[in-house]
């Protein structure tokens, strides 16, 4: 089916400012590697039964759909290789319930990651799940990814903090599965079926998030090593002793020569290996934990770098970030 006549068909089920021109909707983050799509048409729904209608028509009528985020993924999930229609959900973008007191908050898909984790810190809350690209990521393509980062080692990826979803499902059907209680396990585990399935089953168009108390304090290390197998022993260190840090990252060679202009300090010229790690808890916790991870990270490193500056601190992981983009 041609573009313009697609487009028209579309119109038949969407208002005609829910469909776009393509050009800002053909690539994510593997664009700069040479992925690049082709779409016959890009429409952006405004709520959930948009998005029912988009994909009722488009499975009657066989034409593929790419359900789409925040274009931050580095796998080509929301890359159009095959044409068809693109259904970014940037405009679902509503807060629809918020209820600190119970630790948990109701969020379209088009939520990006930082305004939940802003929303919860003002609360004195934290929703972990740190992919990279808070701005840009959006909860749906996070949920749709299962997406981790640095504090996955701790906290878990983006499912540990779903307990419930609204999803789209062919042939376009608006479900619930899971909801806002905790305790909640009656039934066949549809949501966790859903998380992670990067669209194939559903398109994901709201979540409830459970949050958890933010740590009263968080303090990075970070080891500089000459060799790779110094920076694993230092790994090794940590975790055979133990230590319950929140994050447990390393840059090889290759990255920190990559990266290492924006780390927050000098980086060693004999540096080949790169370990950071994080304490967090109650302040006197996470400073116990400080002087552990010193004690051994420090053993066999070239230099080690432990800020407690909350600017230098957001400049360190800055950096830890900036590096799973080379």
């Amino acid at each position: 089916m041609a573009s313009a006549a697609l487009e028209r068909h579309l119109g038949s089920v969407l208002p005609r400012e829910s469909i776009v021109g393509t050009a800002a909707y053909l690539g994510d983050e593997t664009e700069g590697r040479g992925l690049h799509g082709r779409a016959d048409a890009v429409v952006l729904p405004a709520n959930a039964d948009e998005v029912a209608r988009v994909l009722a028509w488009c499975y009657e009528h066989d034409v593929p759909l790419v359900p789409r985020g925040g274009g931050t993924g580095f796998a080509g999930g929301a890359v159009p290789l095959d044409g068809g229609v693109v259904v970014s959900l940037e405009r679902l973008a509503r807060i629809r319930a918020f209820d600190p007191l119970l630790w948990r908050i109701w969020v379209e898909a088009g939520v990006t990651t930082a305004t939940v984790r802003r929303l919860a810190r003002e609360n004195g809350l934290l929703f972990p799940p740190d992919p990279g690209a808070a701005e840009q990521s959006q909860i749906g393509g996070n949920i749709a990814t299962n997406a981790g980062g640095p504090h996955t080692f701790k906290y878990g990826t983006t499912g540990s903090w779903v307990t419930g979803l609204e999803a789209v499902v062919p042939p376009g059907e608006i479900v619930s599965v899971g909801g806002p209680i905790r305790k909640d396990v009656a039934g066949y585990d549809l949501k966790s079926l859903l998380v992670g399935s990067e669209g194939t089953l559903g398109i994901v168009t709201a979540a409830w998030l459970r949050l958890v108390p933010a740590p009263e304090a968080a303090f990075p290390v970070a080891g500089f090593y000459a060799a790779t197998h110094e920076g694993c022993a230092a790994i090794e260190r940590v975790l055979g002793n133990g230590l319950v840090v929140a994050a447990l990252e390393y840059l090889d060679r290759t990255t920190l020569e990559a990266a290492g202009a924006s780390f927050p300090a000098d980086v060693p010229p004999q540096a080949a290996f790169l370990v950071i790690a994080e304490a967090d808890g109650s302040r006197s916790e996470a400073e116990r934990l400080r002087t552990d991870l010193l004690e051994f990270l420090a053993g066999g490193a070239v230099a080690a770098h432990a800020p407690t500056e909350p600017a230098t601190i957001g400049e360190l992981w800055r950096c830890a970030r900036e590096s799973r983009s080379q």
